[in-house]
Formats: C-alpha cells, sequence, structure tokens
C-alpha cells in the first residue's frame, strides 16, 4: 500500500487555527484569523483584573467566563460579532473581529470618585514678576496626567478654584490630584483686562512663564503642603507655534493644547486657550524635563453647541520640533439612523474603526465597536436596550495606525491619532 506523504494529509485534514489562550493587555486581538477555535477573555477597564461570569455571546451560541475571564468558542470561522453582558457593566459588543484571541475590556457603570489628595504651596520668586500697568498677574497650577484617555482620574476639579492667583501679592495655591507620581505646573499669565474691569469678557490672556515640581508621590486621602514650585529660567523657555491645519468645515469652533511628554507615563499638559487656525505660545523646552521628553499636540474642532455636538479630534504624539501640526482630520459618521435595535451611518473617510455608544442620560449602557467595513448593525439580544426612556447616542470614528486584527490597547495605544463623533437621540 503507497504511503500518503505528511504534507498531503495536512491538506486533505485541513488546518485550523487553535492557538493556546492569551489575554491581550489592555483588550485587543491578535493570534491570526478565526478558524476553529476563539478565545475570549473579558477584564475590567478601570483594574485591567479578569472578569469572571459575564455572559459572551458569539453567533448563537452564549457561554460564561471562568474566574480567569475566559470561554472559549469552538467550530467558528471567519469574522464574528462577539457581545458581552455582566451585571454592573456597559454591554459591549465588538463586530467584525478576526483574530482567535481577543480580549474585550469592560467599563464599570459606576466608578465614583477617583482616588485623590490635595497638594498646596507656593511659587518661588512670584513676588518678583512684574506685568504692565493695567494688567493682572495670574496662574493656573496643574497636575500631571495619565495616558488613560477619558480617565476620571485625569479631570478632577479643584473646589473653590484654589489652583488659581489672580493679582494676589502671594501665590499659595492648592490643587487636587490624582494619585501616584506626579509633576505640579504653574502657568503664569499676565492678563490683560483692556481698562474695563466690569466686563471680563474683551480680557486677553498670554501665558509668560512656568513653575513646576517633579516626582511627587500622591497617597489617596494624604494631603501635603509646603511644595515650592520652582520658575523655569527665562533661557529654557521657547515660543511653540500650532498650525491647527483644515479642520472639518462643519467644526467651526477650535481649540488645542500642548502638551509635555515627560516620561514615565506622564504628560503636563499647559493651559487650554481657544484660538484661530495657527497660534503660538510660550512653552518650557524640552530639556528642562530630560532628554526623553517631547511634545505633544491635542486639537479639537467642533460646533458651537460644545460638547453636545458633533466634534473631531487629532492627537500628535512624540512630537520635537517647535512646530506641531494638527495635520489630517477626521470627519465626524455622516447619515446617523439610530434606534434601540439597530443602527447605521456613512463610515468615516480614513478610519479604521467606529464605535456607536447608547446612554440614559446617567450611565452608557451600551458601546457596539465595529473592526470593518460594516455601517449598519443590529443590537444583539444579549444587551437589549431598556424599551422606554429617551436614549443619547454618538458614533464615533477613530483613527489608528496599527492593524485591527492584531492589536493591543495598552501596548498599541500610541498609534491612536484620531477620533471623530456625530450626536444623536432616540425618544
Amino acid at each position: 500500500m503507497r504511503l500518503i506523504k505528511l504534507g498531503l494529509l495536512v491538506g486533505l485534514v485541513g488546518c485550523s487555527n487553535d492557538v493556546d489562550p492569551r489575554l491581550i493587555p489592555g483588550g485587543g486581538v491578535g493570534d491570526g484569523e478565526i478558524d476553529g477555535v476563539l478565545n475570549v477573555h473579558v477584564i475590567d477597564t478601570a483594574t485591567d483584573t479578569p472578569v469572571g461570569n459575564a455572559v459572551v455571546r458569539v453567533g448563537d451560541t452564549e457561554k460564561t467566563t471562568n474566574e480567569k475571564g475566559l470561554v472559549t468558542f469552538e467550530d467558528v470561522e471567519g469574522k464574528q460579532t462577539i457581545a458581552v453582558k455582566v451585571g454592573g457593566y456597559r454591554s459591549q459588543v465588538w463586530a467584525g473581529v478576526n483574530g482567535a484571541n481577543v480580549t474585550v475590556p469592560v467599563t464599570p457603570m459606576t466608578s465614583g470618585a477617583p482616588a485623590q489628595a490635595t497638594l498646596g504651596g507656593t511659587i518661588s520668586g512670584w513676588d518678583q514678576i512684574l506685568v504692565a500697568t493695567g494688567h493682572t498677574k495670574a496662574a493656573i497650577v496643574l497636575y500631571s496626567q495619565t495616558d488613560e484617555v477619558g480617565g476620571d482620574a485625569n479631570d478632577i476639579q479643584t473646589p473653590g478654584n484654589m489652583n488659581l492667583c489672580i493679582g494676589a501679592a502671594a501665590c499659595n495655591w492648592r490643587v487636587n490630584s490624582r494619585t501616584g507620581t506626579v509633576t505640579v505646573l504653574a502657568a503664569i499669565i499676565d492678563r490683560d483686562g483692556k481698562g474695563t474691569i466690569a466686563n471680563p469678557d474683551d480680557d486677553t490672556q498670554v501665558i509668560i512663564g512656568y513653575a513646576f515640581k517633579s516626582g511627587i508621590t500622591v497617597t489617596s486621602g494624604i494631603n501635603q503642603m509646603g511644595f515650592v514650585l520652582d520658575q523655569v529660567e527665562a533661557g529654557n523657555l521657547q515660543t511653540v507655534t500650532v498650525d491647527l491645519g483644515t479642520a472639518p468645515a462643519s467644526l467651526t469652533e477650535s481649540a488645542s493644547i500642548v502638551g509635555l511628554e515627560i516620561g514615565g507615563g506622564e504628560i503636563v499638559q499647559l493651559p487650554l486657550f481657544l484660538q484661530t487656525q495657527t497660534m503660538s505660545l510660550v512653552a518650557p523646552k524640552l530639556t528642562v524635563f530630560g532628554s526623553s521628553a517631547t511634545y505633544r499636540l491635542t486639537a479639537v474642532a467642533q460646533t458651537t453647541s460644545g460638547d453636545r455636538g458633533a466634534q473631531s479630534i487629532v492627537l500628535r504624539q512624540g512630537l520635537t520640533a517647535t512646530t506641531l501640526a494638527a495635520g489630517e482630520w477626521l470627519v465626524p459618521p455622516a447619515g446617523l439612523t439610530i434606534s434601540r435595535t439597530s443602527a447605521s451611518f456613512t463610515q468615516s473617510a480614513g478610519a479604521k474603526g467606529h464605535s456607536i455608544t447608547w446612554s440614559d442620560g446617567i450611565s452608557e449602557l451600551l458601546e457596539i465597536s465595529i473592526f470593518d467595513s460594516t455601517a449598519t448593525i443590529d443590537v444583539p439580544s444579549l444587551v437589549a436596550l431598556p424599551a422606554t426612556g429617551a436614549l443619547t447616542t454618538k458614533v464615533s470614528a477613530l483613527g489608528v495606525d496599527f492593524d485591527v486584527s492584531d492589536f493591543s490597547l495598552t501596548d498599541d495605544q500610541d498609534e491612536i491619532w484620531g477620533i471623530a463623533t456625530e450626536p444623536a437621540t432616540v425618544p
């Protein structure tokens, strides 16, 4: 009897992609196309820890994750829609996914106030800073952020605006900060009241200097006072120019934030002012924060209705030149038709992914992320929305430079460069 060669036997039997389960940091997709086995991990976005007892649906099959946040589906092939539901978390759907290992991050419905503490101190040489007659000397004190996009810890407010010093003989500042290692930075401002004290609307303000202190360790609930922010010497300041380029024509209000990426995951964002297409500001030289520091530009264009309207955001990271250009913008998705059971829209050119979120005005109830060219999608029955009550929705386009079939949200976050959103309502 003639033996069949091994290579021919493999060809006759067929090859499947039965990979071992792998948790992808931060969430993501990887390890080749789905051909036989699909491993799905579910993790908590706030803690990156596995979520057990999550119900996961692929096709007509529903399973529950184990204590490792893992569930495995067999006899599946090609792109899949993965729906995840677990008590206390926003429901999540990933559509058009084609990776043998998928890690889906789910967001807690209520996360509570972020861990924080109050820091306080003064600015060295404050009394020696002079401004012209009729002008006011001011400062705004900020803490460094992390790269957690949209994280509550990056938006802690200080009660009573105690992080502001306006016209004071001494700047005794306070700031409520996130926990961890932080840098506290003060932007020193020359505010021109235009001779109309009663009308602040015509005031202009220009940053004339900075003061900072790095390496502060903040522990939740442990307030620390007595910090002295040292001024950046004039020779270590330079003019940085921002070019917003051509934002989508329908988004008529624009602004930009210049940030300093100072290592260790810290980003010091300089104060936000509304701008025209091109503007300049004084910023610390990168060498002030070490040899690896870089600039980042966050450019924002939106409708005049503010955060309830359409918006496009461009993020450029790792910049070392003094001219920071926004470059390409994403146009918000168009043609939205959103209901409680389905969504359709026109995808944004240049985007590699899209998402639709539904909110009841208190919490986000559901997010569907789309990883292919799908522009019409039904809400899976596993994550059905409430039958009554007004809902607000938005469709977002995501600009990234990674392959959506092989990525990690932790490892590849630097490859995210833009997002554009269009809102809608469901009565």
